[in-house]
C-alpha cells in the first residue's frame, strides 16, 4: 500500500504564476494553474490541477465565436521510466457575454493519478483548438509507508454547480471586507483504528508570530471515522478580523504519538477590513507638507498607485481598495501612513526621494497610454533599483527590439534576497517605449524558457513545443547570444 508525502513541491515555482496565452502577440488571456496533492480512497496519490481563466478578458479579445474557449492537455511522467502515469484532456468554455455580468474568473479543476517517486507534470494550453504554449513541473512523492499525514491545507469557496470548490490560489491569498467567513479544506489519512485523533487549527499573526485568541478550534475525529481518508472542512470567521498577514496552522493530533511527530500544515493569507483602514488612517492629522507636495486628485493617484511596486502584500491590497476611493484625505493619511511606518523620522525626506525617482521612470519608460510606474521596465526599476549592467538592443534586424537588465543583488522590502538576477524585457510593437518583462530568473517572476523563440518570430518560428531556442545563434541575422552576459541570459 503506497503512502505518500510532497517533500519537495517544486510546482510552485514554475506552475503557481499567472500565465497569459497570446494569438499573434496581440491577444492576452490571463490564465492560472494551481497544484494541490491528495489521496484517493484506496490511498495512492493523485494531484488536483485547478486551471482559472479571465472569461470576460477571452470574451473581449476573442471575437471568432469557435475560439471562445481553451484547450487544456496534461499529463504526468514518471522521471525513472518516462512513462505517462496519467493524461487527460478538457475543453473549457467560457460563459457568453450576456451571462459574464460581474463574473471575471472561471475555474475547473482536473483530477490525476499519480505514482510515488519523482514525477513531471506537463500543462499544454491554447486558445481554441490550437495548443500554443507548454508549462512544466517537477516534484517528488515520498514513500512514508505506515505513517499518518495530514493534506495541504486549501481554501474553498462557492461555485455555481458545486457548493463547494478549490480556490484557485497564485501566491497568497487575499480576504476583503465581504468575506465575512473563511473556509478551508483538508484530508486526514492512515488514522489509528484503536488510538483517539482530534485535528486543531489556530490563528496566528505573521508580524508577531503570536496566536490570535477566539480564532481557533479543535474537532475530534470519532473512532469509527478512523479509516484511510478523513474529510476536514473547517471555517474561521474573520468580520472583526484586523487588516495584516496570517496563517492558519493546523495539526493532527493522535494519541500514542509523540507530539513532535504530529503531522502539520499551514496556509497564509492576507486580510483587508475596510473600515480598520479607515480608522488608522482617521486617528492621525495630516502634516500640511504631504498636501503641498503629494497633491490631490489625479496627481494623488498617479503617487499613491506608484507604490504599488515597493509596497507589501497587504499594502498592495490597500492601494487597490483605495484606487476606487474618491477622499484624498483618507489617501493622503495612508501614505503618510506608509512612509512614518518604514521611516519614523525621516518619513517626509524618504516620500519626497521617491517622487523623484517616479518623475524619473515617468520621465524615462511612460507611454502616451500608460504611466512610468505601471510598465514592466519602470516596476522592475523602482522595486529592484537600477541594474548593475544593462545590455539594450533597440534595432534587430532577426527579431523584436530587446534589453537585458542585470542584478548583482537583488535587495528589496518585499522580495527575497537573490544574487546575479536576469530581466529580459521586449518590445513587440517595435516603435515606442512599451517594453514587457518576457522572462527572468528572479523569484516570482515570470519564467519563460522559450524567450529567445518569442523575441525572434519574425526570423524563427518553431512548432516544437519544447524548443527553446538554445542554439539558435546560427540563424541568419541573429545576435541574441552575443552579448555581454554570459549563457545569454540564464538559459
Amino acid at each position: 500500500m503506497k503512502k505518500m508525502l510532497f517533500g519537495l513541491f517544486l510546482l510552485y515555482t514554475s506552475l503557481l504564476l499567472a500565465q497569459n496565452v497570446n494569438i499573434n502577440n496581440n491577444i492576452d488571456v490571463p490564465i492560472g494553474i494551481d497544484v494541490t496533492p491528495y489521496w484517493d480512497t484506496g490511498n495512492d496519490p493523485y494531484i488536483q490541477i485547478c486551471i482559472s481563466v479571465n472569461a470576460k478578458n477571452l470574451y473581449s479579445q476573442v471575437g471568432d465565436v469557435k475560439t471562445q474557449h481553451l484547450t487544456f492537455i496534461t499529463y504526468l511522467t514518471n522521471n525513472t521510466s518516462q512513462k505517462i502515469v496519467d493524461i487527460d484532456k478538457i475543453k473549457l468554455t467560457c460563459p457568453r457575454q450576456d451571462s459574464l455580468k460581474n463574473q471575471y474568473i472561471i475555474s475547473h479543476s482536473i483530477f490525476l493519478g499519480a505514482d510515488t517517486g519523482g514525477m513531471k507534470l506537463s500543462v499544454l494550453y491554447g486558445v481554441g483548438d490550437t495548443i500554443t504554449d507548454t508549462l512544466t513541473g517537477v516534484f517528488t512523492i515520498t514513500d512514508i509507508a505506515g505513517k499518518s499525514s495530514l493534506a495541504p491545507l486549501r481554501f474553498v469557496e462557492k461555485q455555481v454547480d458545486n457548493p463547494f470548490g478549490a480556490r484557485p490560489q497564485f501566491g497568497v491569498a487575499s480576504f476583503y471586507g465581504d468575506d465575512d467567513i473563511l473556509k478551508f479544506y483538508t484530508e486526514a489519512y492512515k488514522l489509528p483504528e484503536n488510538e483517539k485523533s482530534y485535528y486543531s487549527y489556530q490563528l496566528f499573526s505573521l508580524k508577531t508570530n503570536s496566536a490570535i485568541q477566539g480564532f481557533g478550534a479543535v474537532n475530534r475525529i470519532n473512532d469509527y471515522e478512523s479509516s484511510d481518508k478523513n474529510i476536514l472542512l473547517s471555517s474561521l470567521k474573520i468580520k472583526d478580523l484586523p487588516s495584516g498577514h496570517y496563517e492558519i496552522r493546523a495539526i493532527l493530533n493522535i494519541e500514542k504519538m509523540n507530539p513532535l511527530y504530529y503531522p502539520r500544515q499551514s496556509i497564509q493569507f492576507y486580510r483587508i477590513n475596510p473600515n480598520d483602514i479607515v480608522l488608522i488612517k482617521s486617528s492621525e492629522a495630516i502634516d500640511p507638507r504631504w498636501s503641498e507636495t503629494i497633491g490631490l486628485g489625479e496627481k494623488l493617484n498617479w503617487y499613491i498607485n506608484g507604490l504599488y511596486p515597493i509596497a507589501s502584500g497587504l499594502e498592495r491590497k490597500q492601494i487597490e481598495y483605495l484606487s476606487d476611493s474618491k477622499n484624498d484625505t483618507t489617501k493622503q493619511r495612508f501614505i503618510q501612513y506608509f512612509w512614518e511606518s518604514r521611516s519614523p523620522i525621516k518619513s517626509f525626506e524618504e516620500a519626497e526621494k521617491y517622487l523623484n525617482i517616479l518623475n524619473q521612470v515617468e520621465n524615462k519608460y511612460s507611454s502616451r497610454a500608460v504611466s512610468g510606474y505601471a510598465t514592466d521596465r519602470g516596476r522592475v526599476f523602482l522595486q529592484y533599483g537600477p541594474p548593475t549592467l544593462t545590455e539594450k538592443r533597440p534595432f534587430e534586424s532577426d527579431g523584436y527590439p530587446f534589453e537585458i537588465w542585470q542584478y548583482n543583488t537583488l535587495e528589496a522590502p518585499n522580495a527575497p534576497y537573490q544574487i546575479n538576477k536576469l530581466f529580459v524585457f521586449a518590445n513587440y510593437a517595435v516603435a515606442g517605449r512599451n517594453y514587457e518583462l518576457l522572462h527572468s530568473d528572479a523569484i516570482g517572476e515570470i519564467k519563460n524558457p522559450k524567450w529567445r523563440i518569442a523575441i525572434q518570430k519574425r526570423s524563427y518560428m518553431s512548432n516544437d513545443i519544447d524548443d527553446n531556442g538554445n542554439g539558435r545563434s546560427s540563424e541568419f541575422g541573429s545576435r541574441i547570444d552575443n552579448n555581454i552576459f554570459f549563457n545569454s541570459g540564464g538559459r
